[in-house]
């Protein structure tokens, strides 16, 4: 068995138990399912409900929104994510489903605060269902051009482009989070944030400060690739002995040498036989034509 999520607790981290203390639903199996349902038709069920959920709260029906906010728990009794993920990774997303609750049930309704978490924990769930294809790789275009904004700004000097630049380049980022803590490395995830809080600091200064922004986005390109799985275009270099460089550099150039040898060799054999088909020189330049 491995890790199970228990939806409904106080917090989202006493929502995480092992599978030896977990207590899953009555006939339960080693897959996660219960009985003859297997771990991959609940985790079939469980994306269903989130995108059911999603759509609910995008549109704004409070009703249907409590509903799809309650099957989704329901899928999520006794189902096993063992292999899928980290241990970072269901709290990452058990931290999602908490924001979802916690905002369905605060008296006054912000769109913005729907759409922002509803959008997290979709793209939580598919990360986790889907390993190479998840929908958060598709952020990186966005954050890309985010860079590119804060870049400009601090060419120009604008304080205010690069703040918003970065705002909205955080954005981003924490609706992307949890999603990328299902997949990555937690070192690659606190080197982001790290890099995040470093730029923060940055974009709030009284006036950019062209060297030390410049490095940073630099440095943030980098670590933006590496986050989305992007790699670098293939270096091609000469092809050199591992061991000896100077040995394979001679080996080749004598190879090189040995060929023009012989065909200049080739060649002035050839030459000789065509001239001994000529006719006798008929005029005093020698050329017939």
């Amino acid at each position: 068995m491995g890790l199970v999520i228990l939806v409904g607790l106080p917090s989202p981290w006493s929502g995480i138990a092992k599978a030896d203390t977990a207590v899953p639903a009555a006939g339960g199996s080693e897959n996660g399912g219960t009985g003859p349902e297997k771990r991959e038709e609940k985790l079939a069920r469980f994306e269903q409900a989130a995108e059911a959920l999603y759509r609910s709260m995008q549109e704004g029906h409070t009703q249907k929104a409590l509903e799809d906010m309650e099957r989704l728990t329901d899928t999520l009794t006794g189902l096993s994510f063992k292999g899928l993920t980290t241990v970072e990774g269901i709290h990452a997303l058990a931290e999602s489903v908490m924001d979802v609750q916690h905002t369905l049930v605060r008296a006054e309704i912000s769109p913005e605060d729907w759409t922002y978490v509803s959008a997290k924990l979709r793209l939580a769930v598919n990360s986790l269902i889907h390993r190479d294809k998840a929908l958060w790789l598709q952020y990186y275009k966005v954050m890309r051009e985010e860079l590119d904004k804060i870049e400009s700004g601090r060419i120009s000097g604008s304080r205010t482009a690069v703040r918003e630049a970065f705002l909205a380049l955080k954005r981003h980022y924490d609706v992307i989070r949890p999603a990328a803590v299902i997949r990555r490395e937690a070192w690659e995830i606190s080197r982001f944030d790290s890099w995040m809080s470093h730029l923060e600091g940055l974009s709030e200064e009284g006036a950019p400060k062209g060297d030390a922004l410049g490095r940073a986005l630099k440095q943030g390109d980098r670590y933006l690739k590496e986050l989305f799985g992007k790699t670098e275009d293939p270096v091609f270099l000469p092809v050199t002995g591992y061991g000896k460089p100077i040995y394979w550099s001679l080996l080749i150039g004598g190879w090189i040498v040995l060929a023009l040898a012989y065909t200049g060799l080739r060649k002035y054999r050839a030459d000789q036989t065509v001239m001994a088909a000529h006719a006798p020189k008929d005029r005093e330049d020698g050329y017939r034509f």
